[in-house]
């Protein structure tokens, strides 16, 4: 039998919004604190990788700031609404976030190396690539979970498979 899951696509989408700001509001609290430990400068990367998705002539890093975070929160909060589908499917919980950070950091990737901006990860150093995975990681944890409770209290005939 077929299960019918009555939730519109507004919803998951306001939801998901909702769950990826959280979440990536959380992973750019995270980053800042890393960064003060760690010395690591900020990446412009999300930046020029928006840069080039809208044709705009290339700038420096001090002039892409408000670019830089509209990628980074808007491709976060995009993002969320694939955790919120999961969530609205059963595909809910610890192993569900798990699988998406990986579905976050393929996002990333895509984006920033089919505009030529980024280079692909393997080529990163492996400190570099620990770095990036814990922040996705945060990331999606915690979009997952807002995801989770949002979808459960607002969807309760909505249960885990």
């Amino acid at each position: 039998m077929q299960k019918v899951y009555n939730v519109g696509l507004g919803n998951i989408i306001g939801n998901g919004l909702l769950a990826g700001f959280v979440g990536v509001t959380v992973m750019t609290i995270g980053e800042k604190i890393e960064q003060c430990i760690t010395g690591r400068p900020s990446s412009y990367v999300p930046g020029h990788t928006l840069e080039r998705l809208l044709g705009l002539p290339q700038k420096p890093d001090s002039e892409r700031f408000l670019l830089n975070h509209t990628m980074h929160f808007g491709q976060g909060m995009i993002a969320g609404c694939i955790r919120t589908s999961m969530a609205v499917y059963g595909i809910q919980g610890p192993v569900s976030s798990f699988i998406f950070t990986f579905i976050r950091l393929l996002i990333d990737q895509t984006l920033e190396n089919v505009t030529g901006v980024g280079a692909l990860p393997w080529t990163w150093p492996w400190n570099e690539q620990v770095i990036d995975i814990l922040h996705k990681a945060v990331y999606a944890f915690v979009t997952g979970a807002v995801s989770d409770y949002l979808i459960s209290r607002n969807y309760p005939h909505i249960k885990r498979d």
